[in-house]
């Protein structure tokens, strides 16, 4: 628990422990199908942008005890990912967002820490949920390179990894052996 003493805020220091970030280059979005049975990361990622979303209900109040102060309560909650990158064509993950969407199907979109090592390669979950794919476009300028971006909408609540325990983590982990 942070406290004052002598006008400094004790227990809030950032050194490099407590502010040590992720970095971007380390975080994968993978996707599956229904069946689960092939967990693919999107080729040529750049950008990831994963939101959580809560909406309020208000009432207004003429309450002295509050001062008339709205008082709001939580409502609906929901989430949405989208993904950019470089653009290939013959990759699998792109093609199983491709035909999400065209057949209006969910996919699981799990997005995860890479955490490399000589013998494997460990993807331990970040968040995770059933998505519907509700756009995926390209873009080919003639001066650059062809890009995509992909946006998912979320259905039900999402997996994350600041609720889970570390069972749920360590169930949720997946290691690749590298060759």
């Amino acid at each position: 628990m942070a406290s004052v003493t002598d006008n400094k805020l004790v227990g809030c220091e950032f050194d490099s422990a407590t502010a040590k970030a992720l970095n971007g280059n380390d975080i994968v979005a993978l996707v599956t199908d229904s069946t689960g049975a092939n967990l693919l990361a999107v080729a040529g990622q750049q950008g990831l942008s994963f939101n959580l979303n809560q909406d309020t209900t208000e009432a207004a109040t003429k309450d002295d005890a509050i001062g008339g102060w709205k008082l709001r309560f939580a409502s609906n909650k929901d989430w949405d990912a989208s993904i950019d990158g470089l653009y290939s064509p013959d990759d699998e993950a792109t093609k199983m967002v491709a035909k999400a969407l065209a057949d209006g199907t969910y996919l699981c979109l799990k997005i995860c820490k890479r955490i490399r090592s000589t013998a494997n390669t460990k993807y331990v979950p970040l968040r995770m949920g059933l998505a519907i794919v509700t756009s995926d476009t390209f873009e080919a300028p003639n001066d650059d390179n062809t890009t995509y971006s992909m946006e998912f909408q979320g259905s039900g609540k999402p997996w994350l990894y600041e609720t889970a325990t570390e069972d749920q983590i360590t169930a949720a982990t997946v290691t690749v052996t590298n060759n």
